[in-house]
């Protein structure tokens, strides 16, 4: 038999229902905030790794258009290096297969696709038909910026470009600039590639 003052120290043990629902809460709000910055950071490599690849195609199309462009040469017909030279597309001539004829090659924006036209020189040394269209980069955001910008032949690595419309005849290197944006756009950064190709062959 426990004695009065002996019953006042014995402790009640366990949890109330109250601080029950207080852990829960704790524990709620804490796996919360560990999912949120978990997510945080799969989007974030999600980003990264979106970017790299990004980064990757981008400068694959800068050097595919800087090899075609640098080698262009006069049409099969005679017609000079460049046929047309505006601030979204560019038509030159240039054997991009290596077989032995000048190809007609046309690239272009259309919407915000950046697309590739060829045309096979025929019978006659003309081209004729409507050739071969492909899309060569997606998620063009070049706005209100030119995709090309044309030089003479003062041009020593700075200064300004011609103005448009030039006159074919007198570009000698020419500007590419591309501005892209990856389809997720929540987990995109800006792209912006860019470079110059001399002309080897333009008289």
């Amino acid at each position: 038999m426990l004695g009065p003052n002996m019953k006042k120290n014995i402790k009640k043990t366990g949890f109330t229902l109250i601080e029950v629902m207080i852990s829960i809460a704790i524990f709620t709000v804490l796996m919360t905030a560990i999912s949120i910055i978990f997510l945080s950071l799969y989007r974030q490599q999600g980003a990264d790794f979106g970017m790299i690849q990004r980064t990757h195609d981008a400068n694959n199309v800068i050097d595919m258009m800087s090899v075609q462009i640098r080698k262009a040469n006069r049409a099969e017909n005679g017609n000079f290096t460049l046929a047309t030279a505006t601030a979204s597309s560019l038509t030159f001539y240039s054997d991009i297969d290596n077989d032995g004829l000048t190809e007609k090659v046309s690239y272009f924006l259309q919407g915000t696709d950046l697309k590739k036209n060829v045309i096979e020189p025929g019978t006659g040394l003309n081209y004729p038909g409507a050739g071969t269209t492909s899309i060569i980069c997606g998620n063009v955001q070049n706005g209100t910026n030119p995709i090309f910008t044309y030089y003479n032949n003062t041009y020593t690595g700075t200064g300004n470009s011609l103005a448009l419309p030039v006159q074919v005849l007198n570009v000698r290197v020419i500007g590419i600039a591309l501005d892209l944006n990856s389809i997720d756009h929540e987990s995109s950064y800006p792209l912006h590639v860019e470079t110059k190709v001399q002309l080897r062959n333009s008289e």
